[in-house]
């Protein structure tokens, strides 16, 4: 899994450095990129949500035949399959696309978090290079590379020679250092990040609520997963933002406004869809 990854990291981490070359604000790239992320996976996530909003349009039919054949399986699937084919709606087609979505979410994860192997392009050993030039013992820790990518910044002469494709990266972006790892023991400036991941993924979660309610209707099993992601995602941003650079916590904040602002979008083009057949 990790080399599938590796390959879908590879072209991305080469558009993530084209942007820096191009832009030079660290900051700027990362939110561009999750612009990126979101414009490439939206036809998956819309086709994604056609086929959840299709399957809850027959709910009622499903509950129907599972209550007719509760006593016999064979014919319950017999005649949900039927049911399925007569609609023209695949109960996984879904399923593919969230897998292809978290894969390709997973690839562009790795561009963020380890810099070094994706966004500079530089090998194992250049790395190892890198690391003991700084006199930083390298660990394979989530971040491990990010930080050491900062410590490049400020001790480019003892590190420029080891490979062309090293990079004087510059992590600050509105005052606070990208690279480093916000503390619960130290009050600073980059508490900020966590704390706004949290904000924007409780944010998100409330906009996708909404708006799954108003294009699919009332769902008991969506609602209960509903409120685990309103308890879950906000804490996990913000664990992980304490314990993680605040880099990745920069893609996240992206991620989840972007996230937020393509819930509308989609549900627009469900809607408008909807009433064009309810025309004809």
């Amino acid at each position: 899994m990790q080399g599938l990854l590796g390959l879908i990291a590879t072209p991305f981490g080469y558009i993530m450095r084209f942007m820096y070359e191009l832009i030079g604000n660290y900051g700027v790239c990362i939110i561009l990129f999750s612009l990126l992320v979101k414009v490439i996976m939206s036809p998956l996530t819309l086709k994604q949500k056609r086929s959840m909003q299709a399957t809850q349009r027959l709910q009622p039919k499903i509950q129907a035949i599972q209550k007719k054949y509760y006593n016999d399986k064979t014919r319950m699937n017999e005649e949900l399959t039927a049911l399925y084919d007569r609609e023209g709606v695949s109960p996984t087609a879904g399923c593919g696309t969230m897998l292809i979505t978290l894969v390709i979410m997973l690839g562009l994860y790795y561009v963020i978090s380890q810099p070094l192997s994706y966004f500079m392009q530089l090998s194992a050993d250049e790395i190892s290079a890198v690391a003991e030039a700084l006199g930083v013992e390298l660990s394979t820790g989530y971040g491990a590379q990010i930080s050491l990518a900062g410590q490049m910044f400020n001790n480019f002469d003892l590190i420029k020679d080891i490979s062309d494709n090293v990079m004087r990266v510059d992590f600050n972006f509105l005052g606070i250092d990208l690279a480093a790892n916000p503390a619960f023991k130290k009050l600073n400036l980059l508490w900020v990040m966590p704390i706004v991941s949290c904000l924007t993924a409780l944010g998100q979660t409330y906009v996708t609520t909404r708006l799954q309610r108003r294009t699919m209707g009332d769902n008991p099993a969506a609602a209960q997963s509903n409120k685990m992601m309103y308890i879950m995602m906000p804490l996990m941003s913000l664990y992980f933002g304490f314990v993680l650079p605040a880099g990745l916590s920069l893609y996240w904040i992206s991620n989840n406004v972007f996230g937020a602002a393509s819930e509308v979008v989609f549900a627009k083009i469900m809607e408008k869809e909807a009433e064009g057949k309810v025309k004809k």
